[in-house]
């Protein structure tokens, strides 16, 4: 019920925004299953609905988009079936949030960018329902161990996020490279990635960055077809969904966590005409100083259309 209540929320805003400037309109979906039925824990699932606008204030140097976004991810420890807390070697842990972000695209083809979340840890986030209904659903099993997740924490988060071109000698119309960097300060998690953002066009030219789908930068290119990887150092320094609440020590199961990790990411990119899709695969090493944890790793598909 929140979610169509966040989503109608979402469409209310898009109709509003259409009467001014193009408008994307998208669904996320995060799972393990997506690259491996065997790999099934830690982060497990994540889904989400956003919107994104061009503002009005947007010039010929300057491209602003404004974007709302609501989501809900879902972590599990390595073993589900145990009722046993000595056997979880992550805690369970559901985060439910609303977004808004602000991205300026620049004619130089950087990007700045803000975030602000607000939304919540813990049951009232609603992830074990979700999580029951969607292992009944698809015959999964029944899960263990819920009883142990973090408990509620409010969740306020603030995100900063920073990309330029760099090794212009080495870009053509075909391959070009990016410093990524990307922030998190709150009451969830606390952290920095920095890394080397290279695309690989698979049509004739890229994109620029500016008009880009990778930052929804809503151009008006009619056909864009790229792979990228992107590979990170992530300083994580603090994570609600591990540690528990930052307010409290309620939560029956928490862990400390490893402040140095490696993140990679690979994937393709596609657009034609109004319709954007994607398909990425993410990794992470360990996060957690447990020795039976290890890294991870999952699928992430987006579509969105951009209507004009």
């Amino acid at each position: 019920m929140r979610f169509r209540i966040l989503f109608l929320l979402l469409v209310a805003l898009g109709v509003e925004a259409q009467n001014k400037k193009p408008l994307e309109l998208g669904i996320q979906l995060e799972n393990d299953s997506f690259v491996s039925t065997y790999n099934d824990f830690y982060y497990t699932n994540g889904t989400f609905l956003f919107a994104n606008y061009v503002s009005d204030n947007t010039t010929a140097e300057r491209k602003i988009i404004h974007g709302f976004k609501i989501g809900q991810q879902i972590y599990n420890p390595r073993w589900v079936k145990s009722d046993f807390p000595q056997d979880h070697n992550r805690p369970y842990a559901g985060n439910l949030f609303a977004e808004y972000n602000h991205t300026k695209l620049y004619s130089s083809n950087s990007v700045r960018r803000m975030s602000f979340q607000l939304g919540i840890i813990g049951p009232d986030s609603k992830a074990e329902q979700f999580q029951d209904w969607m292992h009944h659903s698809f015959g999964f099993g029944k899960i263990s161990g819920w009883e142990y997740q973090i408990q509620n924490t409010p969740v306020l988060q603030f995100g900063l996020g920073y990309s330029k071109p760099v090794f212009a000698t080495m870009t053509t119309d075909k391959v070009d490279f990016h410093l990524y960097s990307e922030s998190k300060v709150g009451t969830a998690f606390t952290g920095t990635d920095f890394g080397i953002l290279t695309r690989f066009s698979v049509l004739n030219t890229l994109v620029p960055m500016n008009n880009s789908n990778f930052y929804h930068g809503l151009g008006e290119a009619q056909k864009e077809c790229y792979f990228f990887i992107l590979p990170k150092i992530n300083l994580q320094l603090y994570d609600a969904t591990i540690q528990g609440s930052l307010f409290d020590h309620k939560s029956a199961v928490t862990f400390d966590i490893k402040p140095i990790r490696f993140k990679g990411e690979a994937g393709i990119k596609f657009k034609y005409h109004s319709y954007n899709c994607s398909f990425v695969f993410v990794y992470t090493t360990d996060e957690i100083k447990n020795n039976s944890a290890t890294g991870y790793y999952f699928g992430s598909l987006k579509g969105s259309y951009v209507f004009k």
